[in-house]
């Protein structure tokens, strides 16, 4: 390897390691010492953050594969994961969801009977506004796969996004659940039932188990106006 080529290699690589290191990121190095971001970690961080650059980056990511390799039910419900967080940013495009659907319902038609790709078109179709038609097609995900808890949850947001809480609520009040989302999703559903202390209490278990991040804080902010409450120094 010349000199130049490797010094490129060198800084390319402290770049990325600044990048992860910034963002929670993990590095992965390939043959030939090339450093690689794993792309549904940059999902993850983007819809964590409310970042829509990181959630660009991934979409690039996702785009190409398909170009290269064809779409299949799991880069398709990456890419619905990248849309639907991009619309409830306000960041989706028209084309957006052209390429997004597209490939959605291409997966439908090719696996039908494959959880992955209803997820996705019900992800799509909820960025779109298009609650109940996304809820069947999340509906129908969840029967293929009943054990995937995160369809349970993109369900219980679809209910909040409709309006009725109370089914939020239904779906998760009283369970043990290991991940913060969950309870982040109960707060939204308390909320908007006017249950301002449940919907704290719920922010709280959400912060205990780590999670924090872009919707935590703009909930923390929400409730600290309505109650008159510092609530973001009451949760540390």
């Amino acid at each position: 390897m010349s000199i130049n080529k490797a010094k490129l290699i060198q800084v390319c690589f402290c770049m990325l390691l600044a990048f992860s290191q910034a963002h929670s990121m993990p590095v992965t190095i390939i043959e030939g010492g090339i450093p690689v971001i794993d792309p549904q970690q940059l999902i993850d961080e983007g819809i964590r953050l409310g970042n829509k650059e990181l959630l660009r980056q991934a979409w690039k990511h996702y785009e190409n594969m398909i170009s290269l390799s064809g779409a299949n039910p799991f880069t398709t419900l990456e890419m619905g994961r990248i849309y639907y967080n991009l619309s409830l940013l306000g960041e989706s495009t028209e084309e957006d969801f052209d390429t997004a659907e597209f490939f959605a319902r291409q997966a439908v038609s090719d696996s039908p009977s494959d959880s992955d790709a209803h997820h996705a078109l019900g992800l799509i179709l909820a960025g779109r506004g298009a609650y109940l038609d996304a809820f069947e097609e999340l509906s129908l995900a969840w029967h293929l796969n009943p054990v995937n808890q995160l369809l349970i949850y993109d369900l219980a947001a679809i209910h909040i996004s409709l309006h009725q809480p109370e089914k939020t609520i239904e779906m998760l009040e009283g369970k043990n659940h290991q991940s913060g989302w969950p309870y982040v999703l109960l707060a939204m559903a308390w909320a908007q039932e006017s249950q301002k202390g449940r919907a704290i209490i719920n922010l709280m278990k959400a912060r205990r188990l780590g999670h924090s991040g872009y919707w935590v804080e703009q909930m923390i902010d929400r409730l600290s106006v309505e109650s008159g409450l510092p609530l973001d120094e009451i949760l540390k």
